[in-house]
């Protein structure tokens, strides 16, 4: 018998973070003058991510979700996209349009997944079958 665990998307949103974190980290002086955005907001960037994609693929991984943990999870991402606008606010002077761009989509993105996992918290947060 072939053992095969569906792909959800906690998976695609916990990989997501992850690959956005470590490409920060191994390219953060190259983004940091792409985006026009001080080496440290390049940096807590990649740290977030790293974090959050972390946190969001051991949940992918675990048998059993809790509710909390789906919640915490979409609430983080409405979180992130407040941060993201504020780091467009904060930078519109200096950022350039390339890094405006890329930030407000992550803030679309990640938005987007905190609407479905949201709506979604009761099914997600029940046990693998």
């Amino acid at each position: 018998m072939i053992w095969r665990k569906s792909i959800s998307i906690l998976h695609i949103d916990g990989s997501a973070g992850l690959a956005v974190g470590l490409a920060l980290f191994a390219f953060a002086g190259w983004i940091s003058e792409l985006y026009r955005l001080p080496h440290n907001t390049i940096l807590f960037l990649a740290s977030a991510n790293t974090i959050y994609g972390c946190y969001a693929l051991a949940l992918a991984l675990s048998h059993k979700k809790s509710l909390m943990s789906i919640k915490a999870l979409a609430i983080a991402n409405s979180v992130w996209v407040i941060i993201c606008a504020a780091i467009v606010v904060l930078y519109a002077h200096i950022a350039s349009p390339i890094g405006v761009f890329f930030i407000c989509g992550e803030a679309l993105f990640v938005g987007m997944l905190a609407v479905y996992e949201w709506k979604n918290r009761f099914l997600l947060s029940e046990e693998d079958r």
